[in-house]
């Protein structure tokens, strides 16, 4: 299978104010001096990479660029402005890019906000998680509903046309009234893209430590996929509708960067704990700032074969065999799931063929359905998508 170019890059930053309850990213407050060494890390880096993506007849100009972490807006807009210049001169960026940058609400200015949309930031995220300042608080979250708001508001102004939300489902003490609430609030707003995740609890958090053996503290499995499936009833009464299972769009909003990963297509990924999936391997590099920041802390001298991935502390080589599972694996998020026809296309083969026994248990379990364009998961497919995706592993 010949490895395909690449037109997608994500760029972690692993800078926050302060880490959430939930969370078990690769994240924490900056200490003096390390966001500029970081930069610098990242620039290293992304020439090294972009040298050998040249050499391999790789590159490409990016039609998507993603910023997250992390906390991304806190870093000064210079430095997210010269990280995104360099991926411009390394790779060249296409004229419709989208490039979306991850927001902690009331981590930005309206002065920063224009900063980065004059610097050729065009989508942003912002992680709401909820709009009940009591739920935040129990999340340990760094603003509040009305930061939210403002931060909104200021990046509307600011130009950003394509802005996203973050929803948590199933957090202590939250109720149908407060997703109600909260999609309330995103309507109101004007939000074109909205994604919603369920908690999960995470071993070694602060969450872990309350809730892991107090599940009667969290609303239940049922309550939790009631809550989900408001989420997605009331944002398709607005026209907002469900693409892939935890994310919904207004026509023409739909993400493009995640689109990269649940098709299956290539992407780089720079900084510490970042993935890429390049030259039919799939990496990630190493979680610990010390080896980061000694390895890219001076720009390296070109050599041979994954020289530039010398940050990897992990890699997978994707055969075709493992890519024609993934396609499905992936592709199965997606609402409208995997044309017989997009599968024919890249692998010259029909898939129907292939995996005719899983289709068939799924499919008499109610689900997949398989028809003549593709598969696709049903309503209680959606519900139990774990359980699908575990065909394809």
């Amino acid at each position: 299978m010949q490895p395909e170019q690449i037109r997608a890059a994500y760029v972690h930053w692993p800078f926050c104010q302060r880490k959430c309850a939930y969370c078990d990213f690769v994240s924490w407050p900056a200490g003096a001096g390390q966001t500029d060494l970081y930069t610098q890390c990242v620039l290293n880096e992304i020439a090294a990479v972009s040298a050998w993506s040249h050499q391999n007849g790789l590159a490409q100009p990016l039609a998507t660029v993603f910023f997250g972490g992390g906390t991304p807006s806190l870093a000064r807009p210079d430095q997210l402005a010269a990280i995104l210049a360099a991926l411009s001169d390394q790779f060249g960026l296409a004229d419709d890019a989208e490039i979306t940058i991850e927001a902690n609400p009331g981590t930005v200015t309206a002065q920063a906000l224009q900063q980065l949309h004059t610097a050729g930031f065009n989508r942003i995220s912002f992680g709401l998680q909820a709009a009940q300042d009591s739920l935040l608080q129990t999340l340990d979250r760094i603003h509040t509903c009305a930061d939210f708001v403002q931060s909104v508001r200021a990046a509307r102004e600011a130009g950003f046309a394509r802005i996203s939300a973050d929803l948590m489902l199933g957090l202590p003490g939250q109720t149908l009234a407060d997703i109600k609430a909260s999609l309330d609030l995103l309507l109101e707003l004007g939000i074109n893209h909205i994604s919603y995740y369920s908690l999960i609890i995470e071993p070694g958090t602060p969450f872990a430590d309350r809730y892991l053996d107090r599940p009667d503290l969290l609303p239940d499995e049922a309550l939790e996929r009631e809550m989900y499936h408001l989420v997605v009833d009331r944002l398709a009464e607005q026209g907002i509708r469900a693409y892939e299972i935890s994310n919904a769009a207004a026509p023409g909003e739909m993400c493009r960067h995640n689109l990269v990963y649940w098709c299956g297509q290539p992407y780089y990924g720079f900084g510490i704990a970042a993935h890429n999936y390049a030259g039919g391997v799939r990496r990630g590099n190493t979680e610990d700032w010390r080896d980061y920041s000694r390895i890219w802390g001076e720009q390296s001298a070109p050599g041979t074969g994954d020289w530039p991935f010398l940050a990897s502390n992990s890699s997978e080589l994707i055969d075709e065999l493992e890519a024609r599972k993934e396609m499905f694996l992936l592709g199965l998020r997606l609402i409208d799931g995997v044309a017989w026809a997009d599968f024919e296309a890249r692998f010259g083969l029909d898939a129907r063929d292939l995996f005719a026994a899983a289709f068939s248990r799924l499919q008499r379990r109610g689900l997949l359905i398989c028809d003549s364009k593709g598969a696709r998961l049903t309503g209680t497919g959606l519900d139990l998508a774990n359980q699908v995706f575990a065909e394809f592993v």
